[in-house]
């Protein structure tokens, strides 16, 4: 029975790790099909609202509640923010610093792009944008935009349904490996055993136990075998002896008178 459950553990492993490979490798393929498309419509360059120099400002305009974020280059530090967004009131939006600094790639696959500034629910209107940096060109981007044209994108659903399925099978099918690798360490070894001309098989503990009466018989046949009769007294030859004796004693009494 222990056999059989090791057995079904095994074919299960390997459907899982089996399905767990093709689904990865979908991601991959999947993931290589959509990284150009990514990294041009991530790109600040190609893709912003506006592109500021030092000293310098604009004006644009948003249609619905969007996340824009501010860029500088990232030239092998945090670059400092010093800008300013001032809607068509004339107030300041204060914005926030982003709290993992993660760059950006450019189309180019060179340029990185630092996050200087993340505005949040920013509503439609008008606003412009103020670059109070001296050396450094400013970069606002429409991060709602972004992930729209992301998530239009069929390969990227691929990937996602790849990766969210892909591993957890694997991980599966990994335990059921160890599981039917301890089972099968718990059971017993068996081997072939021939008797009579017929091949069954046996675990370790029967052909010691076969052994054993092999070896019992073969000495018993060496020192021969016991006689069924051995314990009972052989009296029959020995009766006709006395009754012998007792005739000649009263022969020779007879004779003396």
């Amino acid at each position: 029975m222990g056999s059989v459950v090791a057995s079904d553990k095994r074919k299960w492993a390997r459907r899982a790790l089996g399905l767990s490979f093709v689904l990865l490798v979908l991601a991959l393929v999947s993931l290589y099909r959509a990284y150009p498309d990514y990294l041009e419509a991530s790109d600040p360059e190609s893709n912003n609202l506006v592109k500021v120099k030092p000293g310098e400002s604009s004006e644009f305009q948003i249609s619905e509640d969007t996340v824009l974020t501010a860029l500088r280059l990232a030239e092998g530090g945090d670059p400092p923010a010093d800008l300013r967004l001032v809607d068509e009131e004339g107030a300041e939006i204060p914005g926030r610093s982003p709290v993992v600094r993660i760059d950006r790639v450019g189309s180019d696959e060179e340029t990185l792009y630092s996050p200087v500034r993340i505005f949040e629910s920013v509503a439609e209107g008008r606003y412009s944008l103020y670059n109070d940096a001296e050396s450094s060109n400013l970069w606002l981007v429409d991060d709602g935009a972004l992930a729209e044209a992301i998530d239009g994108n069929v390969w990227i659903y691929v990937f996602y349904f790849s990766c969210c399925l892909g591993s957890p099978m694997g991980i599966i099918g990994i335990i059921l490996v160890i599981m039917a690798w301890a089972d099968r360490r718990k059971a017993p070894d068996q081997f072939l055993l021939v008797q009579d001309g017929s091949v069954i098989f046996t675990n370790i503990d029967e052909i010691g136990s076969v052994n054993e009466m092999r070896e019992d018989i073969n000495q018993e046949v060496s020192e021969g075998v016991p006689s069924p009769f051995v314990g009972e007294v052989k009296t029959l030859p020995n009766e006709p002896k006395e009754d012998k004796e007792e005739d000649s004693s009263n022969w020779k009494s007879w004779d003396e008178g």
